[in-house]
């Protein structure tokens, strides 16, 4: 299939992994930065897991071909099903668990900006 074999597009998802691997900022404004970076990180992983998945779909097509050749227990045709399409069922848990992540990452960051705010704001309150 063309994704999974696509080794730009593979280095480009172990990119997006490690990014949100990386440490999180903890300055207000790199947090922000970080957080317009997830946003463009979401935006692509989504369309590389619709790819991925329209290849996940080609690769179940033609690997569905095989239960019309050979009559199999339904167990068995799914076992194999599932071994034929196996590199393509990785890269879509893998798109899907890294867009995950960014929604997960950005609620956070958000969530610490808030807390900044506030701070600033007691502070404000108290001089």
């Amino acid at each position: 299939s063309v994704l999974s074999m696509d080794t730009s597009t593979l280095k480009e998802i172990e990119e997006m992994q490690l990014f949100l691997e990386s440490d999180p900022p903890t300055e207000p404004q790199a947090m922000s930065i970080r957080l317009s970076e997830l946003s463009v990180r979401m935006a692509r992983s989504s369309y590389l897991l619709a790819m991925a998945k329209y290849e996940q779909d080609l690769a179940m097509i033609k690997a569905s071909r095989l239960k019309d050749l050979i009559p199999l227990a339904p167990s068995v045709q799914k076992e194999i099903l599932k071994s034929a399409c196996a590199e393509e069922n990785k890269i879509v848990n893998w798109l899907d668990r890294i867009n995950r992540t960014c929604v997960h990452q950005s609620d956070n960051l958000r969530t610490q900006l808030s807390f900044e705010k506030e701070q600033i704001r007691q502070m404000g309150y108290n001089t």
